[in-house]
């Protein structure tokens, strides 16, 4: 229950953040595109705040950043299919802009900006790439909106997973297709920070296609908003339901089954963070909390993958749902959870250990040297590699669904430590920064409010609880005629059948306010 409430309120912040910091964008574009940017030179002559070399808050309030944001959540409170058709509208805008923008640049690229120009294809060498790398990991965030709106799927084991997979390659095509074209267009030392796409159309002399990828990036950023303000709703609805927060926002309109309170609070309190902070900021906050729930991802994997829980008796299904390590008869116990506890805690303790030792051994051990260091990074690594291979031994939990996470425990593992490696690369000390604002708005919250409200730890749920004992056939997972698809009442003693196994007792627990 701390986890998960910690977990949902900094995921919440989180969205909320990335929801103003893409109408800030948005309100640029259009700034430039329709009015010439007279609205930005009028907010900051008008209402600056005369900042001084503040990192944090804004020069200026986005006033029309924060309308945007209040007008795309007034559209969400309509009907699912009205949303759905306005979000699918400008998708298809911004895919044929950018079908326009690779078609069109390849009638101007030249070969000579990746072989003869001064710097070619690699002009900050090869470290440039991984750090482009983790720039360009942050802009997959809207994979995370998809888990959060799959309540809405007809199909959510079967859905989300193919939503996930076709999106993310067809985004990979676009990203690769367009880097190509741009790198190609002009040199690299040419392309602009601000508004990169339509001054390098300009430059090559296609003035005309600015106004297609002014277009495109308008509709592309108004549907990514409404992504992810509608995840945001959607969290605060599911907390709101389980009493982490005010109940109100778990409710739902009867008209439009949607959740009015949470899509309006999220645009009110997103609506307020262009106002004061800083695009730049807001961005870099973003990623460290997108970088931290990461790693608890991962780790999330391995914890439900190897923990204890009931097996209980699915007769619609059929087949083999897993390996041989995967029957209910080899199935996780509490001393094999244990162990898998300790091997998840100690490969935490080596790759913190790896990361300290590679990027701050000479600062905090100066008597080691380079080469000592480097050294004891390598083998606090090979201690994780070891710790992950006696993980793998351990029993896991049955497959039971279409999507399950490949490569166990090797997958998630190594996504912890490239993370890692990216938090320790970058900058660790934002990031601590960063997350500790977030963890305490969220303890916060969590201490005045969802610790005496959630709906998981209820004190008048311990006298209705009641124990009942489910009898299922050991070998409930065979097809066919072998499986015993019936299952005996409590208090009834069991039936004699023609399987030769002995049975599970699936102990579960109900709640009288259910019964």
């Amino acid at each position: 229950e701390f986890a998960a409430s910690i977990m949902g309120i900094s995921l919440l912040f989180q969205h909320l953040i990335i929801a103003a910091d893409i109408c800030i964008s948005l309100s640029e574009h259009i700034d430039y595109f329709v009015f010439n940017r007279s609205l930005e030179e009028f907010e900051e002559k008008e209402f600056s705040y005369n900042v001084q070399g503040s990192t944090i808050l804004a020069s200026y309030p986005h006033f029309f950043a924060s309308l945007i944001l209040v007008l795309i959540s007034v559209v969400l409170t309509t009907k699912s299919k009205y949303n759905n058709m306005i979000g699918s509208c400008a998708n298809f805008i911004s895919f044929l802009m950018v079908f326009m923008i690779v078609f069109v640049g390849a009638f101007y690229i030249d070969f000579d900006n990746w072989f003869k120009v001064e710097g070619g294809f690699f002009p900050y060498g090869y470290t440039s790439v991984f750090r482009g790398a983790i720039v360009i990991m942050s802009t997959y965030l809207g994979f995370v909106e998809l888990p959060c709106v799959s309540d809405e799927a007809l199909n959510p084991a079967v859905d989300v997973g193919r939503a996930a997979h076709s999106s993310f390659f067809f985004v990979l095509c676009i990203y690769i297709a367009v880097s190509t074209v741009v790198s190609l267009l002009v040199p690299y030392s040419h392309v602009q920070t601000n508004f990169a796409m339509a001054n390098i159309f300009i430059e090559i002399g296609a003035d005309w296609m600015k106004y297609c990828v002014e277009i495109g990036s308008i509709a592309a950023l108004f549907s990514t908003a409404m992504c992810v303000l509608q995840a945001a709703s959607r969290l605060a609805f599911s907390m709101g339901k389980d009493g982490v927060i005010l109940p109100c926002f778990g409710l739902l309109q009867q008209k439009s089954k949607i959740p009015f309170n949470a899509v309006m609070w999220c645009g009110f309190v997103g609506a307020i963070v262009p106002l004061f902070f800083d695009s730049t900021y807001l961005i870099r906050l973003a990623e460290t909390g997108y970088m931290l729930s990461c790693i608890l991802a991962n780790l999330g994997i391995l914890v439900l993958r190897y923990s204890v829980r009931p097996i209980p008796p699915q007769p619609e299904l059929t087949g083999n749902l897993g390996c041989k390590k995967c029957q209910p008869s080899s199935c996780v116990t509490k001393k094999s959870e244990e162990r898998a506890k300790w091997c998840m805690g100690l490969c935490s303790v080596w790759v913190t250990g790896c990361m300290l030792s590679y990027n701050y051994g000479r600062q905090l051990m100066p008597w080691l040297g380079q080469y000592g260091c480097a050294y004891l990074s390598l083998m606090f690594l090979s201690l994780m590699v070891v710790q992950t291979f006696f993980l793998s031994l351990l029993p896991q939990n049955p497959k039971d669904c279409v999507y399950f996470t490949p490569w166990v425990p090797w997958l998630p593992m190594t996504s912890v430590y490239l993370t890692a490696w990216v938090i320790f690369q970058e900058s660790p000390v934002f990031f601590w920064e960063a997350e500790a604002l977030l963890l305490a708005i969220a303890l916060l919250i969590y201490a005045c409010y969802s610790f005496w409200h959630t709906d998981h730890r209820d004190p008048d749920d311990d006298e209705g609880e009641k124990e009942v004992l489910t009898i299922a056939p050991q070998n409930s997972y065979q097809s066919g005629a072998q499986r015993n698809t019936t299952a005996q009442p409590p208090g009834q003693p069991i039936a004699n059948t023609t399987q030769t196994c002995k049975p599970i007792l699936i102990r579960a627990r109900a709640r009288s306010r259910s019964s």
